[in-house]
């Protein structure tokens, strides 16, 4: 990780950034989303970004998306 962009913005830190992948419905998709962005107003975890949807190979219901998000532990400032 330390190759990447995001390993450089988070060197030097304890945090740990957790990838997510999610697959549903489009609808619970945004859900999801709207979920984590919520999480971050409350200062629960930092949303590194969020990908578009992806269409799953064989459905036309399911897609996927992508996410990295920095979980914030206890007493860590912004």
């Amino acid at each position: 990780m330390d190759k990447t962009a995001i390993g450089a913005a988070t060197r030097g830190t304890e945090q740990e950034i957790c990838k997510l992948r999610v697959q549903s419905t489009p609808e619970e998709i945004s859900h999801f989303h709207e979920l984590l962005d919520r999480c971050e107003e409350l200062g629960l975890c930092n949303v590194i970004n969020f990908s578009e949807m992806f269409a799953n190979k064989g459905t036309s219901k399911y897609y996927r998306a992508y996410s990295d998000v920095i979980i914030r532990t206890e007493g860590e400032n912004e």
